[in-house]
């Protein structure tokens, strides 16, 4: 009978990761390793499986039909072991956190987030809110939550870059909008990328005029999902009914906008400080 051969959780700890990275490097930045340390973790899975688990592109690194068999099962063994060792290990914290993001970058990466915190402290209850930058902002500072996401120019006093994006022109899928003119814009008053969206156009010196004038958000996916307007998100957010605009040039280019954490001072050593690590980590 021969030998069982026993897959390493590391190995399968970065195989996930360049899978949902599409990028050895980002993979690599993520898991705090070393390019060379986590390619050399590749070759050897691939020589161990016989198999080739990507494939290998100008394009980016994509899982190969083996590859997508082995990922349904690494991560259910990652996830088992991650379950296992936090229950075992983690100190035995206890209470609430309150954590602030706009709806805009909530998803894809805060929801895995709160999966993988809730499973390692299972005694914290999350509360999470979801508001524009700005509420957000005053909120923290009178106190009502522990941490917040935001998406500005800059960061502020005290505030942590998580990630830099690209903030992207956007439209009903297949949409017609942003070719009329005066360009019909579709922004909550207090939404951070409308003045940005604003000073580009009047720079480019396109006329534009505002189809919402609602305070929230609502109002504003509704009109862009139905062709009434344009908008501007952030790239790597989920446009669900949207999609990014493919314009050749008729639209200006918008700058860069960074997702910034800030954290309530002296919160070292508390549930709070430890879910915004999980954050920091989530974004590299």
């Amino acid at each position: 009978m021969s030998a069982k051969r026993i897959l390493d959780l590391n190995t399968l700890r970065s195989f996930v990761t360049i899978a949902e990275t599409g990028s050895m490097t980002r993979a690599a930045s993520r898991l705090h390793m070393t390019q060379s340390a986590i390619s050399m973790q590749i070759k050897r899975l691939e020589s161990s499986l016989e198999l080739a688990v990507f494939d290998r592109s100008m394009q980016g690194i994509t899982p190969t039909a083996s590859g997508d068999q082995l990922l349904h099962y690494a991560r259910q063994m990652l996830e088992l072991n991650d379950e296992a060792w936090g229950r075992l290990t983690s100190e035995d914290y206890e209470g609430r956190v309150s954590l602030g993001v706009p709806s805009d970058i909530i998803n894809p990466v805060v929801p895995q987030v709160l999966r993988e915190f809730t499973r390692d402290y299972p005694r914290v209850q999350v509360q999470l809110a979801s508001a524009l930058t700005k509420k957000l902002l005053r909120e923290f500072d009178a106190g009502k939550h522990d941490i917040v996401l935001t998406t500005e120019n800059a960061a502020g006093k005290g505030g942590e870059v998580l990630s830099t994006q690209r903030l992207i022109w956007t439209g009903a899928i297949g949409g017609l909008a942003w070719k009329q003119r005066p360009l019909p814009i579709g922004f909550s008053r207090a939404c951070a990328f409308r003045s940005t969206v604003i000073e580009a156009l009047d720079k480019a010196r396109i006329e534009w005029r505002d189809v919402v004038v609602a305070e929230d958000e609502i109002a504003g996916v509704a009109t862009l999902s139905a062709d009434l307007c344009v908008g501007a998100e952030l790239e790597f957010a989920e446009h669900t009914g949207r999609e990014s605009i493919e314009h050749g040039g008729q639209l200006p280019e918008l700058p860069d906008h960074s997702i910034v954490m800030y954290r309530a001072r002296n919160s070292t050593g508390t549930p709070g400080a430890v879910l915004g690590d999980y954050l920091a980590r989530a974004f590299v």
